[in-house]
Formats: C-alpha cells, structure tokens, sequence
C-alpha cells in the first residue's frame, strides 16, 4: 500500500508539473507584445486634437474636439485617437510640451510684438504687447504675394539675417517644409540700429497646408532699409519666411 500512495503523489506531482508548463507556455504567447504602429501614422491621428489655449498662450491636446460632424454623433474621431499606442502618445505630447516651454519662457520675457499659431485646423494671431503699434493679420491662404524683396530660410541654432527696402505695410509668407512634428521658430523685423525692433514668434504643429500669409505693418520702423532675420529654435531647418510689399 505504502508503494501504491508513492507511485499516485509521482503520478500526481508530475502531472501538476506538466500544467503549469503548459499554462506558463501558453501565458509568454500570451503576453508577447503586439506591433507598435508607426509614430508618423499616430502622430497625424494626435494633431488633429491640438488646439491653442488663448489663456496661456500654448497648445493643448482636447480629446473632445469634434473633428467633424458625424462627431457629434457618433464621436468616431475620439475613437479613433483611443487607438494611438500609448508609447507614441507620450512622444507626442513630449514634443508638444518642449514648443510650450519655449513659449511659456518667452511670454515671460517681455518684448514679442505677437505670437502665430498654427494647427490643423485654425490659424491664430495672439498680440504680445498691446501698447505696440506693431500689427499682424491673417490673409486668405489663397492669396497670391507679389514684389518679393526678401526671402530667409531659418536655420536651428544658428541665427541669420537679410536686408530689403520696403514700405510699413508689407505682407509676411511662412512656409513650413518637411518637418518634425511640432516647430518653433523667432522672426525678428528691425533696421541697421535695431534689427529686434518687432519680434514674431511662430509655432505650430505640422499640417497639410504649409503656406500661411500676413498682413504687417510696422509704422515704428521709420526708415525704408529694413532687415529681416531669425532662428529656428525647433523643426530643423525647415522654416522660410518671405516678406512682399
């Protein structure tokens, strides 16, 4: 009898060790971590949701915008934005976090004539100091500058500068090339005394449509020789900035 029982707990014991094999087999297939989609695919999915909070002069991601209409319906645009990988959400707003930085320390500084904003689906144009005379203003995306008398192409780290003649009133083309996904640059107008005599700083998340123009005018700067100059603080060397009588 004494045989018997030792014979049944081998019996017992070595099934028991063959489930938990089995089971800890089937829980590594199990745990294997599915494929991470593409950070470009996700990213464009996350631009979507950024808006500009007016109060503090930076970028926000809202999962409740409403993309389109069926949205508020149906809210397919949430949806889709749940299926961002957690991995590439988080260097997203990594990215948009280090543009607020930027903003938020040269807001604190004083002295930035205005502020350009531009996402998917808005273009904003936020005075920086209210007692300037400095004036900024969207126009149409169709329209058409001509009488180009400068044209810079920003580069990071590395400020550079042009001059040009022209009038107070004058008309500012930002192009946006392939870029990370969020960019930050300054734009300074000035003269041979001052070339920061207005700074304009421009930020934004990358979109699908890469030309925005405005409308400057600048009666401070008094003299006709003016200079054009500025740096890429974010994007690479992705940024170009024309100015059109």
């Amino acid at each position: 009898m004494k045989y018997i029982s030792i014979k049944v707990i081998l019996l017992l014991t070595l099934g028991t060790a063959a489930l938990l094999v089995g089971c800890s087999e089937s829980n590594t297939v199990f745990n294997e971590p599915e494929a991470i989609r593409a950070y470009e695919t996700d990213a464009q999915i996350m631009a979507r949701f950024v808006e500009v909070d007016r109060t503090t002069g930076t970028f926000v991601l809202n999962p409740d915008k409403k993309i389109t209409v069926s949205d508020y319906l149906l809210n397919s645009g949430r949806e889709e934005l749940m299926t961002v990988s957690q991995i590439n959400r988080n260097r997203f707003i990594k990215e948009m976090e280090a543009v607020n930085r930027q903003l938020s320390a040269v807001k604190r500084s004083g002295g930035v004539s205005a502020f350009i904003y531009s996402t998917l689906t808005s273009n904003v144009v936020i005075d920086g100091d209210a007692n300037d005379s400095f004036y900024i203003s969207k126009l149409n995306e169709d329209y058409y500058s001509h009488g180009r008398v400068a044209s810079l192409s920003l580069e990071e780290g590395k400020s550079r500068s042009v001059s040009f003649f022209a009038q107070s009133d004058m008309v500012m083309t930002v192009n946006i090339g392939n870029c990370t996904t969020f960019y930050c640059a300054q734009v300074s107008l000035g003269n041979q005394s001052n070339s920061d005599s207005k700074i304009i700083f421009i930020s934004g998340v990358k979109s699908f449509i890469p030309t925005h123009n405005y409308r400057l005018v600048a009666p401070s700067i008094l003299d006709n020789n003016k200079t054009l100059s500025g740096i890429t603080l974010i994007c690479g060397d992705n940024v170009t900035v024309s100015i059109a009588r």
